[in-house]
């Protein structure tokens, strides 16, 4: 026997194959009552997998249509880090290790400039690593952060997008540390342990300023 797919799963399948839908052409597809469907698609809609629009009319109460978010493209297979990789292999056997290390370090500069534009307008180094915080978490990363008094602050990172990248493109997390120093240009950057490593989180010592 198949395994037994869930309402939530069968929702989201059916508005993948079909698109934009109104609650009644939803529960075509199923047999089970409208309360447990419309229960399961309340809170698809709360994780923000799925959005509601409502509809007026000229005559008659406003009806509403379902459809999928971008966000629920992770509910679906996909294999973006393995064609990256590839693709990145492919580049190196092709035109050598050189030219991948320029392409990383490329990708890191305009990184940095992009959140370098963006932290400017914070006045305090807290404020900057902060905010670095906050925008990286929006990004895909999971970024916590220690302020160590006279020490100054500790950055942890417990999950990285591009790390199996990372793991064959090291070079990676020394361009993430030169971004740092040209953040924080006045204070001394120390890696402390990397994901690459197998350690738990990427660490680094953010040092108070430099004398």
């Amino acid at each position: 026997m198949g395994k037994r797919i869930s309402t939530k799963d069968k929702i989201i399948r059916v508005l993948k194959e079909q698109g934009t839908l109104t609650m009644d052409a939803i529960m075509e597809h199923f047999a089970i009552s409208e309360t447990a469907v419309r229960k399961q698609l309340h809170t698809l809609v709360q994780e923000g997998f799925i959005e509601v629009q409502q509809h007026k009319k000229e005559i008659g109460r406003p009806y509403h249509t379902y459809s999928l978010t971008e966000q629920s493209q992770v509910r679906f297979p996909n294999r973006y880090k393995e064609l990256s990789l590839d693709l990145l292999h492919d580049l190196e056997e092709l035109q050598g290790n050189q030219l991948i290390s320029e392409l990383l370090k490329k990708q890191s500069s305009k990184e940095k400039e992009q959140l370098k534009k963006y932290l400017d307008k914070y006045s305090t180094a807290e404020e900057k690593i902060t905010a670095l915080k906050d925008l990286q978490n929006k990004s895909g990363y999971m970024f916590q952060v220690e302020n160590k008094g006279q020490e100054g602050f500790q950055l942890n990172n417990f999950h990285c997008p591009f790390l199996e990248v990372a793991k064959d493109y090291p070079v990676m997390c020394h361009h993430e540390k030169e971004m740092y120093e040209a953040l924080f240009p006045n204070r001394e950057i120390k890696t402390k342990s990397l994901l690459v490593d197998g350690e738990k989180c990427c660490q680094w010592k953010i040092a108070a300023v430099s004398e």
